[in-house]
């Protein structure tokens, strides 16, 4: 009886190693598609970061490209998006006045520049040269080579501010009109019509207003103002002066003095003899022969 007892539990010992051996493969067995799932499913965030890896180096490679097409165009002024008027005044001697006028048409033309205005003088003129703002320095460079510079002056003004808030009030303003218009075909009276028609005509009268505003500022951002002046050179000589031309310097003194004592000789004959005439009357009326004064006194003395 103990070893059929020592049997039954070897046998059940046995068993119960085997179906825990049995369970095991099934358990591995279920675990083994979740297993799969996380496999599969975990390169998504992989993929996503990949994704804005590409993303990241696109827009560097955009930025880089940006920034060397700013670095190849190192005649613009402007700087960072902001709005700047160039004004510059430049006064160059010449050796030919005309000849350089002639020439400078040309020149204008080779930088896309026009003549706003011109002065001439008897020895010089003036220009008001309007230039495109990228070709700016370069003009500046080719005018300064014409001849002597003698005053250059270059100045910009920042206008950023006036400039975007004056294209906001436009943007606004033109919503506004678009608005009244609006309002206008859907007036149901005489009344709604005349006002929201009074109030179109305000907004239309400054959004015209507004807009030259904007074409003129927008123009002097893009072209830059030049105030050019050409002088004539003048030529001096610090030698002492020949035996010719101290003689020719006599020759006209002598000539000046001769011109001179002719003109004190008539103006001598044209208002010295009426001059002596009349006081001689007076002399002969007062004291002369018929001492008008000598005849008062002596009635005076009679009294």
């Amino acid at each position: 009886m103990k070893y059929a007892h020592i049997t039954f539990l070897s046998v059940a010992l046995i068993l119960t190693l085997f179906s825990g051996c049995s369970r095991n493969p099934a358990m591995s067995s279920a675990l083994s598609p979740g297993q799969a799932i996380k496999e599969e499913s975990a390169p998504a965030p992989e993929l996503s970061r990949n994704a804005d890896t590409r993303d990241v180096g696109t827009s560097a490679k955009m930025l880089s490209s940006d920034a060397s097409n700013t670095q190849t165009r190192p005649d613009i002024p402007a700087i960072d998006g902001r709005k700047l008027i160039y004004t510059a005044s430049l006064t160059i001697a010449v050796p030919d006045v005309q000849d350089t006028a002639k020439k400078l048409e040309t020149q204008l033309a080779a930088f896309k520049a026009y003549t706003a205005s011109q002065d001439w003088y008897e020895n010089s003129v003036s220009y008001e040269i309007k230039v495109p703002v990228d070709q700016f320095n370069a003009l500046m460079d080719s005018l300064g080579s014409t001849g002597k510079i003698r005053r250059k002056n270059v100045q910009a003004r920042d206008v950023t501010e006036y400039y975007y808030d004056l294209e906001n009030r436009l943007k606004n303003k033109r919503i506004l009109v678009e608005r009244y218009q609006t309002y206008l075909k859907n007036a149901k009276n005489v009344e709604d019509l005349l006002n929201v028609e009074r109030f179109l005509n305000d907004a239309t009268t400054e959004l015209e207003s507004l807009e030259g505003n904007f074409r003129g500022l927008v123009k002097q951002v893009e072209y830059a103002t030049i105030s050019l002046t050409l002088e004539s050179q003048i030529t001096t000589t610090t030698g002492l002066p020949t035996l010719g031309e101290r003689l020719r310097d006599l020759l006209a003194s002598f000539g000046n003095f001769l011109q001179t004592a002719v003109v004190i000789a008539v103006a001598l004959v044209i208002y010295g003899i009426p001059l002596v005439l009349i006081l001689a009357l007076l002399w002969l009326l007062l004291f002369g022969r018929i001492g008008l004064v000598k005849k008062l006194f002596s009635l005076v003395s009679k009294k």
